[in-house]
């Protein structure tokens, strides 16, 4: 008896769970399939990969903070949208643009926002805004945590235009801080973004690769490594910490092959980590500390010819758990200006 008790509610847990939640098990299970096919593709991109295939953007521009009229031009930007504004962000405080948002929402634009639900050591922060923006009938959802430890991308898409930069959307990004940011109309640039955008907003985990593109979790460790292993004479780079044994090897091989590497750093991270910084030191990595403005900017130069800007710091956790996104960059002007800042800052910092 025992034994037909047995089977009778095998046969009904069977029964009942095929037909309650069998279509949801046959699509996590074509989830699970397209998402490893996506890896074993992107892995055979990364070994085909080189800088050769970084192409010049179309119509690009490079802006660095401080500088309050970059905030005016991009609430001028979300002001005149038409079409859609659609912004994922780690940190989310800055009233003019969120105003502007709410502006664009009651013209009928397509607005949709990504925010992380608990950055680090301040998880309640994004809080107000987001019920905020709830109540004001905008489509805004937390990033989906099973997918990412935690979503540190910084992007904006105002019709067809891409944002991408190192800041946070608060006001002390365009009035205190040091960060970087890149506009561009670059089509496959903005159709790539586009696709991340509505895939990480419906909470479908997905990397599309570009060439010009660098996205956390998926591929930045192995493609920043053999971006960085590219590197023949010299590395400019702006960094708030390093947290990655691999990285920190990298870099001091480079410097013992004899690249020249100059880097600017966060003041209180150089303080509260002297060790470290004097490990890089006695290895002929040239540091300066920033202490005004505040070093928030994330970039490399490589060889003066490309530039790499990116929400990601350098650490595991962006690398291989974080959703970060990074900009791949050869065009000569923005170059230039790029290499025209760092000069100026690293001789403005301290040793």
């Amino acid at each position: 008896m025992k034994k037909i008790l047995s089977s009778l509610f095998i046969l009904v847990f069977v029964w009942t769970f095929g037909y309650f939640f069998w279509d949801e098990y046959i699509d996590f299970q074509q989830k699970t399939q397209t998402i490893r096919n996506q890896q074993i593709e992107i892995s055979e991109q990364i070994q085909d990969f080189s800088l050769e295939d970084i192409r010049e953007l179309e119509s690009v521009e490079f802006y660095h903070t401080p500088y309050l009229p970059l905030l005016d031009s991009i609430v001028q930007k979300i002001n005149q949208a038409d079409e859609r504004v659609y912004l994922e962000v780690y940190i989310f405080t800055e009233k003019r643009i969120r105003a502007a948002i709410k502006a664009a929402h009651n013209r009928w634009v397509d607005v949709k926002i990504i925010l992380e639900k608990n950055p680090y050591l301040a998880p309640r922060l994004n809080d107000n805004v987001f019920n905020e923006l709830k109540k004001a009938w905008i489509d805004i959802v937390w990033s989906d945590s099973s997918d990412y430890a935690l979503n540190h991308a910084k992007v904006l898409l105002v019709d067809d235009e891409v944002i991408i930069s190192t800041w946070n959307m608060s006001y002390s990004t365009f009035a205190y801080n040091k960060d970087f940011f890149i506009i561009t109309d670059d089509e496959a640039m903005r159709e790539n973004l586009l696709f991340l955008f509505e895939n990480d907003f419906s909470g479908t985990k997905t990397s599309p690769y570009e060439n010009n593109l660098v996205l956390s979790p998926a591929y930045s460790r192995a493609k920043f490594i053999k971006l960085f292993q590219s590197a023949e004479s010299s590395i400019q780079m702006y960094f708030q910490y390093f947290q990655d044994d691999e990285l920190v090897s990298e870099f001091i091989q480079k410097a013992r092959q004899g690249v020249k590497v100059e880097a600017i750093v966060s003041e209180n991270y150089a303080e509260d980590h002297s060790d470290d910084i004097q490990e890089l030191i006695n290895e002929w990595i040239d540091i300066r500390y920033m202490k005004k403005p505040k070093m928030h900017a994330k970039a490399i130069l490589i060889d003066n010819t490309y530039l790499f800007i990116w929400s990601i710091n350098f650490s595991s956790y962006s690398l291989d758990a974080n959703r970060e996104v990074w900009i791949l960059l050869k065009n000569t002007e923005i170059i230039s200006k790029f290499s025209g800042v760092f000069s100026q800052d690293f001789w403005a910092s301290e040793k």
